[in-house]
């Protein structure tokens, strides 16, 4: 009897522990997909639909990236490298490798970025302040 009552108690201790691993899972799959889409966007210049995985409160950041520097700003190729998510805070990094250039050069030069993204209801929204040297 006590091992079937031992059982009876772990058994749901081991369910809910499945269960908030695999919301974890599908959180952070759903963080490569949005930011994965999001570079993508970003790649090929499509910035008012790039726009929509902006936080609300970083909206100007990315307004004042527009006003300088969507015209000279070419973007060759992008890596996700790691995607991060805590669960605790809701937060995620993603770590992607940018290959660019800028006009007046040709020169591609590549840089790590490390871009914040936070979950707001079911969606993954960026929350960086374009402060990179890719931006500038």
């Amino acid at each position: 009897m006590r091992k079937v009552t031992k059982y009876l108690v772990f058994l749901p201790v081991l369910l809910l522990g499945c269960y908030a691993t695999g919301s974890v899972e599908k959180k952070q799959q759903l963080l490569q997909e949005t930011a994965s889409s999001y570079y993508n966007l970003f790649m090929w210049k499509s910035y008012e639909r790039a726009s929509l995985f902006i936080d609300e409160e970083k909206k100007d950041k990315f307004e004042s990236f527009l006003l300088n520097s969507k015209d000279d700003l070419n973007i060759t190729n992008y890596e996700i490298r790691e995607v991060t998510f805590n669960s605790v805070e809701n937060k995620g990094l993603v770590r992607v490798l940018i290959s660019y250039y800028k006009y007046p050069s040709v020169s591609e030069k590549t840089i790590l970025l490390q871009d914040p993204w936070i979950l707001r209801g079911k969606g993954w929204y960026i929350y960086s302040d374009f402060e990179e040297q890719i931006f500038k």
